[in-house]
């Protein structure tokens, strides 16, 4: 029996199967690679491609576990937080309890002295996958200290019942109080974050 032609796209889909194997810091090495004559736009469309598949792989799984349906709005909104953490992360790093301990200078990288300063109210700290991290944003890197608008910006949201994940959306999110900018982009003028934040959470100051 004459074995049938395959079709472009069942070859397509197969080459993409393969690569989702790859690791894509493998992929990423190749493309940074000297003497690469494939151009880097391919390389770039199949790590993309790579990373909507695993991305959608994952939602899926994870969607297909709970007892009722996720609808489209509840979805969108969960990624859209998701990138707003990844942004982060790129942009200002998102710093783990030893990390933030050595930043300010804890004897040993005290993983404790991060939680105790969250604790008190003193460090914006959230949850993310079983472990809190720490927004770069809210240290001053140089001085080797947190900036000093944090403790207050944690006052003013406890007394409207925001959580810490709030404050961090809220830090990321741009605002006509700040003519279309982020407070995160405000960082260094605390008088003026402080009152951007009460005004826009309804807070007389």
């Amino acid at each position: 029996m004459p074995q049938l032609a395959s079709r472009p796209e069942d070859e397509v889909r197969h080459a993409l199967d393969v690569l989702a194997a790859a690791d894509l810091a493998t992929i990423e090495r190749v493309m940074s690679s000297p003497g690469t004559d494939v151009p880097a736009e391919f390389f770039v469309a199949v790590r993309d491609t790579l990373v909507h598949r695993r991305a959608t792989d994952v939602l899926a799984s994870a969607m297909g576990s709970l007892a009722t349906a996720v609808d489209p709005a509840t979805a969108r909104a969960v990624q859209a937080t998701e990138n707003v953490w990844r942004q982060i992360d790129t942009e200002f790093g998102l710093l783990s309890s030893s990390e933030v301990g050595g930043l300010l200078g804890a004897r040993g990288a005290n993983r404790t002295y991060a939680a105790d300063l969250r604790k008190r109210g003193e460090l914006l700290g959230a949850q993310r996958k079983n472990a809190y991290v720490y927004p770069g944003f809210q240290f001053d890197h140089n001085a080797g200290a947190v900036r000093p608008w944090v403790t207050r910006l944690l006052e003013l949201a406890d007394e409207q019942k925001r959580s810490a994940a709030d404050v961090v959306m809220w830090m990321m999110a741009p605002t006509t109080y700040f003519d279309g900018d982020r407070p995160v982009d405000h960082v260094g003028d605390t008088e003026r974050l402080l009152s951007v934040a009460s005004r826009s959470w309804g807070i007389v100051w």
